[in-house]
């Protein structure tokens, strides 16, 4: 049996499921493609330098489109009106980029780690096919 990583049990995941830091995984015997049931693991941030170049340009970005989407608003509107749009755009916005940034810091390769640790949880359900080179359900 080799190390068991992702391309190692790709085939068996049939869907990955992402909210904040929880990667949820189902998971599929690849020969007969019958279900194997569900597990789940924790994403840990990405600290490599790809990893903060990455999240350091998704929060730019993101600064970048609700400033501008801020003035806009504001440059249509003046006086009360205004201030009470702006004020509303500006709570909005806030939102927007407090979703849009809750996952910064998760890349690919941990969110592939994250589906390795679940396999962990499963992995009894499953023997190594060594003439298919891949885990079938026992």
């Amino acid at each position: 049996m080799p190390a068991i990583d992702y391309d190692t049990i790709a085939p068996n995941v049939a869907n990955v499921s992402v909210q904040g830091s929880q990667v949820r995984v189902s998971w599929k015997d690849p020969a007969s493609g019958a279900a194997m049931g569900e597990s789940s693991a924790s994403m840990s941030v990405d600290a490599s330098v790809g990893g903060r170049v990455q999240e350091s340009v998704k929060r730019s970005v993101v600064n970048e489109i609700a400033a501008g989407a801020l003035r806009f608003v504001s440059g249509l509107l003046g006086g009360g009106a205004g201030r009470v749009v702006t004020n509303a755009a500006y709570t909005a916005s806030a939102e927007l980029q407090s979703r849009a940034l809750s996952g910064a810091g998760y890349t690919e390769a941990s969110r592939r780690e994250a589906v390795v640790r679940a396999f962990a949880s499963v992995q009894n359900y499953f023997v190594w096919d060594e003439g298919a080179q891949r885990f079938v359900s026992k």
